[in-house]
C-alpha cells in the first residue's frame, strides 16, 4: 500500500474533476491512455486491449466509506462485484455495461465489516483484508459462492461469506504466519488467487526475507496447510511489487504489479503471465509481460491493487486510493487478445 503520492496524480485529479462537473452520480468517465503531445500509446503492442476506465467518487453505503479498495472479485451468478478495503470493510458493487460490451457505470449496494469468530468487525492489525478471490461464484446456482481473503498486516487466509460473516480459517504454512517472514509487516499477503488444480493461490508482496530480492515466487495452499512453490525473476523495474492475482481460464496466472520508488519517480503498473504447466522441475517458471504503464509515457496511472476475472476474456483491475484526496479509485476494464 502506497503512502506517498506518485507525480501527476495532482494533474489528473485536477482533469478528472473538470471533466465531471458536479454530477451527483457515484461513479464518472475516465481514461488512463496517455495525453498530451509527448504520449506514447499503440495499443496493437499489448496483448490487451483497455474498453473502459470509470472512476468511483467519494460516496458511502451503510454510514461506511468506500475507500482504499485492495482486492475485488466477480460473482456471475450473483452479478455482483465484491471488493475489500485496507480497513477490514466488504462491498458489493452492481456493474452496468453499454451494448458494445463496455464498462459503463459502477454502483456501490452495500458496505459492511468483516467480522471475527464472534461476529464483531474486525479492528486494527487484523482488519487490512488485501487479497480477494472466489469459490463457487461461477457454478450457476445462487447462494453458494465464498469469498477467500488474504491479509497483510497479520498474515493469514481466511473464508468469508459474502456479507462478511467469517466460515473458516485456511491453514498457510508456519511460516507464512510469521510477520519477521516478510520485508515489513506492510509486505505480506497483499494477493490471492483460486486455481482449479492447484487450489488457493497467494504472493508476498516483495520476495520474503530468506528469498532472492531478484526472485518472487507463488504459494499453493493445500487443504492440509502444505505447500507448492513456484519461482520466477522479480519484474525488471524498480522496486516491483505484487498487488493482485487472478486465475486465466487456461490455467495460467495473471499476475498484476506495481513499481513505485518515490514521488518523483512516475509509477509503472505491469501485467504478466505466468503459465504453471511450463515450469522446471525447480518449479523455476518463465512470464510473459501482457501489458506494461508507463506513467513517463503519459498514462494517467494510480495505485493499481485489485484484479478479477468477468466473463470469457474480459477482465477488470482497481487502484487503492490511500484514503488521499488527490488519489482516485479508478476500474479499467480491459480483455486480453487471443494469441495469433
Amino acid at each position: 500500500m502506497i503512502r506517498l503520492l506518485v507525480i501527476g496524480t495532482l494533474m489528473a485529479s485536477i482533469i478528472s474533476l473538470i471533466s465531471c462537473g458536479y454530477s451527483q452520480s457515484s461513479s464518472y468517465q475516465y481514461s488512463i491512455l496517455p495525453q498530451g503531445k509527448n504520449a506514447q500509446f499503440d495499443n496493437n503492442f499489448m496483448q490487451i486491449k483497455i474498453k473502459k476506465t470509470i472512476g468511483l467518487r467519494n460516496h458511502k453505503v451503510n454510514d461506511l466509506p468506500i475507500s482504499e479498495l485492495s482486492g475485488i472479485a466477480w460473482d456471475n451468478d450473483e452479478q455482483l462485484l465484491y471488493a475489500v478495503s485496507d480497513e477490514g470493510l466488504l462491498y458489493h458493487f452492481k456493474l452496468s455495461f453499454s451494448d458494445d460490451n463496455k464498462l459503463s457505470s459502477i454502483n456501490p449496494v452495500l458496505a459492511t465489516p468483516l467480522k471475527d469468530i464472534i461476529g464483531y468487525p474486525l479492528k486494527g492489525k487484523y482488519s487490512d483484508s488485501e487479497g480477494l478471490s472466489l469459490m463457487a461464484g461461477n457454478n450457476g446456482k445462487k447462494g453458494d459462492s465464498k469469498l477467500v481473503i488474504s491479509f497483510e498486516n497479520k498474515p493469514r487466509i481466511a473464508l468469508y461469506s459474502p456479507t462478511g460473516k467469517l466460515l473458516k480459517k485456511i491453514k498457510i504454512p508456519k511460516k507464512l504466519r510469521k510477520r519477521k517472514t516478510y520485508r515489513s509487516k506492510n509486505k505480506a499477503l497483499e494477493s490471492v488467487t483460486v486455481h482449479p488444480k492447484y487450489g488457493i493461490i497467494t504472493a508476498a508482496e516483495y520476495p520474503i526475507r530468506s528469498d532472492d530480492i531478484k526472485y518472487q515466487s507463488l504459494y499453493a495452499i493445500s487443504k492440509k496447510g502444505n505447500k507448492r512453490i513456484w519461482h520466477f525473476k522479480a519484474s525488471p523495474s524498480a522496486n516491483s511489487a505484487i498487488t493482485g492475482l487472478e486465475t486465466l481460464e487456461d490455467g495460467s496466472i495473471l499476475i498484476l504489479e506495481r513499481a513505485y520508488q518515490n514521488p518523483i519517480t512516475p509509477i509503472i503498473i505491469s501485467l504478466r503471465r505466468l503459465d504453471l504447466n511450463k515450469c522446471n522441475k525447480k518449479l523455476e517458471c518463465d512470464t510473459e509481460t501482457i501489458a506494461r504503464f508507463d506513467g513517463a509515457d503519459g498514462w494517467l496511472l494510480d495505485n493499481f491493487e485489485g484484479l478479477t476475472h468477468l466473463t470469457g476474456n474480459q477482465y477488470l483491475m482497481v487502484s487503492d486510493n490511500n484514503q488521499n484526496p488527490l488519489q482516485r479509485t479508478l476500474f479499467v476494464h480491459f480483455s486480453i487478445k487471443s494469441k495469433q
